[in-house]
């Protein structure tokens, strides 16, 4: 150290130098561990953040407000499925200051995602078991002698929002498994700073159930508005996380619930989830077909491509068939092309010229949506029983056939389809990879009732359910009033990602289908009734026309015969006829040129006078462009009178004329009156696709679910039909009573009236005395519809006969089957969880069984009931003591929002 001496001098002394050196060391140490302690507590607090945070650099907290600093350190990624970070989270809860500074997080959205998918996916078991232990009420230790660690959180519930609340986290537990223990569940998975009650995420899991259009912008939007908080798109994340959280946890509870009691998820739903068509009994009546389906396409369940790319999971569906399974079918459709020839085509192709999806083929590209639409098989009742998702394309011919391979697979021989585009399906499916094995396993196609009427009368006579054997009454429209109802749910997964569309539709037909099973029996009721009221009033009505005419039921049956007989060989033009006909039309074209050489020539000599002349060179200038105008019009007529000529000699030698046919040979008059037919049928033919059209517009103007602006389109369509309509009908009207037999002349009213195509097909064609044929007669086609409608009812009866004592069965049998899982789960594992939850499984199930009962009881009661009459006991003792023998079963309604009323009720009792 240097000093000043009392001389005046400077004076260093070397104890100096290591004091001031010491000091300066202890100075730099200090301040590095504050920059040391500073940087680690800036690193604990910004991944505590990146954590609690989302795809966005904003902040998920209610209150806090942070801001980015680009100068801290970039912080590295951990690596995906690594350990559960829970330990320094007390630290940045007790030190954290009111505003602090925030990393940028440098992951993409990718692998943020990633990263919060492993983790969530590490700690599911965990999950599941404190999400049953809360619920079900099972005992616990004492939190206080097992806490290691204490945070907090803010709390979103339904009543109302709580800060800052106090939750005790045990050794080697998540954050998110000691949130539902409380009856909480974090936004992220590792260190949420958000929860929300589980009795919230379960009132808008039945809200979306029952009303798939409600979106989850929508709740959040109730929250905030409930709770007066500005609502932002952060929120809405949020509340997607947890959801989708809550969803995998609740469908692990169900996957383990369906191991216990055996259902395969690779089959039940096409083998097992409708009783009435798949729980089989001894000594039962032997049904053929054995079971009725139908299937379909639809174009509402679109998904834009490349919407929620950053979301990499994949949603396991129990309804959707793999891709893989699907394209495995793809070059299907060109063997088709080439092998037709070998297959029996007995149906127009004009039946299905108005089909969309049964023009389709494997060309069609759709590169603006990822999926198109979904193409789904259900059983009569309704129940879904798979689904294929359409992308990139329209209906293709895969989708049926991979829907088709799926359905022989698992249900086996003797199966009925319903498609709108049965003819042409068949034809596909008979020329297929799997040709041959529906054809060993009998599958029947059909169309279904409401398309079938807009098929041609042939197609009809050979595919509709009303003339085939065995199909009773179902129409096999289930397709369409399932797509009335998932409509519901496209205006919310056209942006969605993959996985929430998938997410989306298998919850929307979940919900779908235990609706159906509820209303199972009231299924089985109505049409029982339905069948014994058209049994009960067409029996009379054809009985006494049968005696006034002298007709047998046989009678009704060869006048289908011999109309389809008659039709198929119309179908086809004859050879000779169109030979004639052409030659005919050649023949006409001659004869004009002939007459338009012959007046030109007609005239020897053109005639001048001396106006026509100038004085020095020749005739003037109008004259000299008359004469050229008449010479060119002269050589143009010549030139097409042996143009014609040639073409005319030409056909007579392709054909083998000998002689050339004259206007009043009896070949030439019947050829032409022939040719005036045909464009009579055109006629006709165009008035019966304006017909067609204006019956499907109709229909979806009354569909469910369509909106203003279709509607408005729609009404406009129907309006511009209707007057096309009109003026094709005067053209008609015009020919009608110049044909041979004359036709009758119609109205507009009559003809928007007509219920189905039959009746143009008798207006087509006069050959053959068709008018003279009794099935052409109004009153005897009407009366043939009520045999048909009366036979299908007494195979409804068979059939009902057969399904009521299925589902009598299943419903003792499903009680059954639970005590006794119950039972054996007591005995093997006295302190499983899944035993509460089984109870609660059966409290809900016993309840809709029982209401079953009821309804079977009054389809016994029925003065006409036929079938067996099994005994039931509608008032079995549950497991917990109850009994469960109230309630109406005219209240469908009620049944369909109670069947999740005990999980609410139980919900709300535990909330905050």
């Amino acid at each position: 150290m240097t000093l000043l001496s009392s001389s005046m001098g400077l004076r260093t002394t070397r104890s100096s130098l290591s004091q001031i050196r010491d000091s300066r060391l202890r100075r730099e140490q200090e301040q590095r561990q504050i920059r040391d302690n500073s940087r680690r507590m800036q690193e604990l607090l910004a991944e505590a953040q990146l954590e609690a945070g989302h795809d966005s650099l904003e902040t998920m907290d209610f209150g806090d407000e942070v801001i980015d600093d680009s100068r801290d350190e970039f912080a590295e990624d951990e690596p995906v499925g690594g350990p559960l970070l829970s330990e320094f989270f007390l630290t940045c809860s007790q030190e954290r200051e009111p505003r602090v500074r925030r990393r940028i997080d440098v992951r993409t959205r990718t692998q943020r995602r990633q990263h919060a998918n492993a983790a969530w996916k590490e700690q599911m078991p965990i999950l599941v078991n404190s999400y049953l232990a809360w619920r079900h009420g099972a005992p616990t230790v004492d939190d206080n002698a097992m806490m290691s660690n204490i945070f907090h959180v803010d709390v979103v519930g339904i009543s109302g929002f709580a800060r800052a609340i106090t939750i005790q986290q045990r050794p080697n537990e998540p954050a998110n498994g000691a949130l539902l223990r409380m009856g909480l569940l974090g936004c992220s998975p590792l260190q949420p700073t958000i929860a929300i009650h589980i009795e919230c995420l379960e009132l808008y899991h039945q809200i979306r159930r029952r009303q798939s259009s409600f979106s989850i912008q929508a709740i959040t939007k109730v929250l905030c508005s409930l709770h007066n908080i500005t609502y932002f798109g952060q929120l809405r994340d949020q509340f997607s996380d947890a959801f989708d959280i809550y969803l995998q946890i609740l469908e692990e509870i169900r996957s383990r619930v369906d191991r216990i009691l055996g259902k395969d998820p690779n089959t039940w739903q096409i083998n097992g989830a409708c009783p009435s068509c798949t729980f089989k009994q001894p000594n039962e009546s032997i049904l053929s077909p054995a079971r009725l389906h139908a299937m379909d396409g639809n174009f509402s369940a679109k998904r834009l491509d490349g919407s929620g790319s950053a979301d990499p999971r994949l949603f396991h569906s129990r309804y959707f068939i793999s891709e893989a399974e699907v394209d495995q079918f793809k070059d299907d459709v060109r063997r088709r092309t080439s092998e037709s020839s070998t297959v029996d085509s007995t149906i127009s192709s004009a039946c299905t010229e108005n089909w969309t999806a049964a023009k389709a083929v494997d060309d069609d590209k759709i590169t603006v949506f990822d999926q198109t639409g979904i193409f789904l098989l259900a059983c009569r009742h309704g129940l879904i029983e798979c689904v294929a998702e359409m992308k990139h394309s329209g209906e293709l011919a895969k989708y049926g056939l991979a829907t088709v391979n799926r359905l022989l697979d698992v249900c086996g021989a003797d199966q009925a389809i319903g498609h709108d585009i049965a003819c042409s399906s068949r034809k596909t499916i008979a020329t297929s990879s799997i040709g041959a094995k529906a054809a060993d396993l009998n599958l029947q196609v059909v169309v279904n009732a409401f398309h079938g009427f807009s098929h041609d009368r042939r197609c009809q006579l050979q595919n509709h359910p009303l003339y085939l054997n065995g199909l009773g009454l179902e129409d096999l429209e289930t397709c369409e009033r399932i797509f009335a109802s998932s409509n519901s749910a496209a205006v919310l997964i056209r942006h969605a990602s993959y996985f929430h569309w998938m997410q989306f539709l298998d919850l929307h037909f979940d919900q779908w289908d235990m609706d159906r099973y509820l209303d199972l029996s009231k299924f089985l009721y109505n049409n029982y009734v339905q069948a014994l009221q058209i049994i009960e009033t067409n029996t009379p009505v054809l009985e006494d026309f049968k005696q006034l005419h002298n007709l047998t039921d046989a009678d009704f049956i060869s006048w289908r015969n011999e109309e389809r007989d008659y039709l198929s060989e119309v179908a086809m033009e004859p050879t000779s006829d169109a030979i004639a006909v052409a030659y005919v039309e050649q023949l006409e074209k001659l004869q004009y040129a002939e007459a338009t050489y012959g007046r030109l020539t007609s005239v020897p000599f053109l005639t001048y006078t001396p106006a026509n002349f100038t004085r020095t060179a020749g005739l003037n200038a109008a004259a000299r462009n008359n004469s050229r105008a008449f010479e060119s019009e002269h050589t143009s007529a010549l030139r097409k009178y042996e143009l014609q000529l040639n073409v005319v000699e030409d056909f007579e030698r392709r054909h083998s004329f000998t002689e050339r046919w004259l206007p009043y040979d009896p070949k030439y008059v019947q050829a032409v009156r022939y040719s005036q037919e045909r464009q009579f049928i055109r006629l006709v033919e165009e008035l019966e696709g304006l017909v067609v059209r204006r019956l499907f517009e109709l229909s979806k103007a009354n569909l469910a679910g369509t909106g203003y602006k279709m509607r408005k389109y729609i009404s406009k369509a129907i309006t511009r039909r209707s007057a096309t309509i009109r003026t094709a009908l005067e053209k008609y009207n015009r020919l009608a009573p110049l044909q041979n037999p004359p036709r009758p002349v119609l109205d507009y009213s009559e003809i928007v009236g007509y219920a189905s195509l039959g009746e143009f097909s008798v207006l087509k064609h006069s050959r053959h005395d068709i008018l003279t044929k009794p099935w052409t007669v109004s009153a005897n086609r009407e009366m043939a519809t009520k045999y048909f409608k009366l036979v299908r009812s007494h195979e409804e009866i068979v059939r009902l006969n057969v399904e009521i004592k299925r589902l009598q069965s299943w419903v003792e049998h499903e009680d059954r089957t639970m005590l006794e899982a119950i039972d054996s789960l007591l005995a093997d594992d006295p302190d499983s969880l899944l035993i509460a939850e089984l109870k609660t499984l059966y409290a809900k199930r016993h309840r809709i069984n029982n209401n079953h009962r009821k309804r079977l009881q009054q389809i016994y009661a029925l003065d006409r009931y036929t079938g067996e009459r099994l005994p039931t006991d509608h008032t079995v003792i549950a497991p917990n003591g109850d009994r469960d023998d109230e309630g109406s079963v005219n209240g469908p309604e009620d049944d369909a929002m109670n069947e999740e009323a005990m999980r609410l009720e139980d919900l709300m009792s535990h909330s905050l």
